[in-house]
């Protein structure tokens, strides 16, 4: 807002020489002010202008000069600048800058009040100050019905006079026709009070031809190689938002008259060869995913997407090439690779309630809608009841093999899923097995090394925990293998004369074996496990454990009392 202070304080220097200027600030105002696309920053800076007293005084003291000369004529001539133009721009100005669009307001009191120093310079207005006074008074709240029918009756008698059609662009014809529909929206009987019968009629007319004579001058060829300069060269030309906006603006005037007028119809048959030859350098651009389609101008929105079907539809006179082409463009609008899709609810469900019309197959564009639902569903979250309705109306008309389809491959994506993750889990229990496996290889065999030197007489209790005593080492309280290896005969000397094993085969035992006759080869334990046991493996086992364990013949025998095993281990010990 501190460009907008600095202009503001520009307009305070004398007032009476400076009218032009101050003029000019309001208009500058506006165009900074549409240039802000955030809502919440447009609402803060018209928020801040508003409330602003050197804005409030610089409405007030333009609102007196234009008054002055609205009631003195001559007073126009003693301060320059109060022309056609001038007017024009500052209802324009005031329009745009949403400060005049409720009755009663600041700028709407200012437009009202100086209409008869309009309605005076017509005349000297130019066509594009027409079209933008027609333009301002129709989004006016409550539009004075004698100020647009005048500036109607202007237009139409300039564009009867232009055989050439050079008068008024395409962007005036559009602004010009889109206000007659705007106004004649808030205004019952609009065409009774708009001047003598047939006024609104002519000015339809003489807009018509004046559209078809720059649309037949186009010459419009499809370059699909030069993509960007095409579309912006054809945009320079005759806009894609005029060509839309004119016969929306007809459709909502007219509806399905619009196709008994011979010119209005020719209008619509022009404009749908124009729209078709954009919709397809939109939709190449799109399919090689050209990013420049998405901010520049040129080629078919959104909004563009959604007024021509509305247009054509409300007129009856949609066919399937034309519909064709937009579900076309939007199925790739709605897949934005930069974020997610940009139509509005009411963009979309104007398409969406063209796929009940069975014109052309709606189903690639409702199945990418269906998926962007499933995918992002917050992008309906805000949607009314009746939009919601809509949604699932369309969604409903998908035939059962697409939607049958669309299930079976979130099936396959699910199996696929969930057999990744079984295979990473098998391959899990299978390394932890193969582990398991070896452990209790490693385990085995000192066990079957001490087996070997002692014979038959052996406690396997006693002689499993002799083993983990020996396996631990050095790290068992410190001892040395030598002082371990002596405990271990003293103990087992007292377990022998005390008890006799006949051919005992515990759990314990048969594990053992097992993990032999599926571990590896003895001697290649493979990893660190042999090199731990290999000490125990010069005992005089045979070059097979499980022959070894198999020739073994133990006897259960009873353990006494007297030793129940190893002595409790020092607090040291982990």
């Amino acid at each position: 807002m501190s460009c907008g202070k600095g202009i503001l304080s520009l307009s305070e220097l004398r007032p009476q020489a400076f009218f032009v200027l101050q003029v000019t600030c309001v208009y500058r105002l506006a165009r900074m002010y549409t240039g802000i696309r955030h809502p919440e920053a447009r609402q803060s800076w018209k928020t801040e202008l508003s409330d602003s007293s050197s804005f409030q005084i610089l409405l007030r003291t333009i609102q007196s000069h234009m008054l002055a000369a609205q009631l003195h004529p001559p007073y126009s001539q003693e301060v320059k600048g109060i022309d056609a133009r001038c007017v024009s721009n500052l209802i324009w100005a005031l329009v745009k800058l949403d400060l005049a669009l409720e009755a009663g307001c600041t700028g709407n009191e200012v437009i009202i009040s100086i209409s008869p120093l309009v309605l005076r310079l017509l005349n000297q207005s130019s066509p594009q100050g027409l079209a933008n006074l027609l333009w301002a008074y129709a989004k006016l709240a409550e539009p004075p019905v004698d100020v647009i029918s005048s500036i109607m009756s202007q237009m139409t008698d300039m564009l009867t006079r232009d055989q050439a059609g050079n008068l008024f662009d395409a962007q005036a014809l559009s602004n010009s026709i889109w206000a007659v529909a705007h106004a004649r929206s808030k205004l019952a009987n609009f065409d009774g009070l708009c001047g003598p019968p047939g006024s609104v009629s002519a000015f339809l007319v003489a807009i018509a031809i004046s559209a078809n004579s720059m649309l037949k001058a186009l010459y419009t060829r499809l370059d699909l190689v030069h993509l960007s300069a095409f579309l912006n060269n054809v945009e320079h030309k005759f806009s894609c938002q005029a060509l839309v906006n004119i016969v929306w603006s007809f459709a909502t005037i007219l509806g399905e008259e619009c196709g008994q007028h011979a010119i209005i119809a020719q209008l619509f048959l022009n404009s749908r060869k124009e729209a078709i030859i954009r919709l397809r350098a939109t939709y190449a651009a799109l399919q090689t995913q050209q990013s420049w389609v998405y901010h520049l101008p040129g080629g078919f929105n959104e909004q563009a997407l959604s007024n021509v079907v509305y247009a054509y539809e409300k007129a009856g006179m949609l066919d399937r090439e034309l519909l064709q082409w937009v579900f076309s463009v939007a199925t790739l609008r709605l897949d934005r690779r930069d974020g997610p899709p940009s139509f509005k609810p009411q963009e979309l469900c104007t398409l969406l309630r063209a796929a009940h019309l069975d014109i052309c197959e709606p189903q690639p564009f409702l199945t990418k809608l269906a998926r962007i639902v499933q995918t992002m569903p917050w992008i309906v979250r805000n949607w009314s009841p009746s939009e919601l309705n809509e949604l699932s109306r369309a969604l409903g008309l998908l035939q059962p093999a697409a939607l049958l389809t669309a299930q079976v491959q979130a099936q396959q994506q699910a199996q696929k899923h969930a057999q990744q993750q079984a295979a990473a889990q098998k391959h899990a229990q299978q390394q932890a097995q193969v582990q398991a496996q070896q452990q209790a290889v490693a385990a085995a065999l000192p066990l079957l090394g001490l087996a070997a030197t002692r014979g038959p007489s052996l406690d396997l209790q006693l002689m499993l925990q002799v083993n983990a005593l020996t396996a631990a080492g050095m790290g068992v309280g410190g001892l040395h293998s030598s002082s371990v290896n002596s405990l271990a005969a003293e103990l087992l000397a007292a377990e022998i004369q005390q008890m006799t094993i006949q051919n005992v085969i515990t759990a314990q035992l048969n594990a053992a074996a097992a993990a032999v006759a599926a571990g590896m080869p003895y001697g290649n334990n493979g990893g660190s496990n042999a090199q731990a046991y290999a000490h125990n493996l010069s005992m005089g086992v045979s070059s097979d454990p499980l022959q070894t364990l198999q020739t073994l013949q133990f006897n259960p025998a009873p353990r006494p009392l007297g030793i129940q095993g190893l002595p409790p281990a020092p607090v040291s010990w982990p």
